[in-house]
């Protein structure tokens, strides 16, 4: 499979295998849907938990889902910098 990134995800993959951390694009691309696949899960975990509660709308949803992206982002943000 053959894919062309955009420039900014050129020098965001270059970046990383510049700083040691990753050795090929495969490295990369594998965490990268292994993190997905993760978020998914969790993501799905949440959506069936709201929905058994029954009394949360779709703006408290959509608020709590944008919590949870941001807080996952700035998880891996901090384990990146630590590391």
């Amino acid at each position: 499979m053959n894919y062309k990134f955009n420039r900014k995800h050129e020098i965001f993959i270059q970046e990383k295998l510049s700083s040691g951390r990753y050795h090929t694009l495969e490295e990369i691309i594998v965490e990268a849907l292994e993190l997905l696949e993760e978020h998914d899960k969790k993501y799905e975990q949440w959506l069936q938990a709201a929905r058994e509660n029954g009394n949360v709308s779709i703006a408290e949803l959509e608020r709590i889902d944008n919590k949870f992206l941001i807080a996952q982002l700035e998880r891996k943000l901090r384990q990146a910098l630590e590391s």
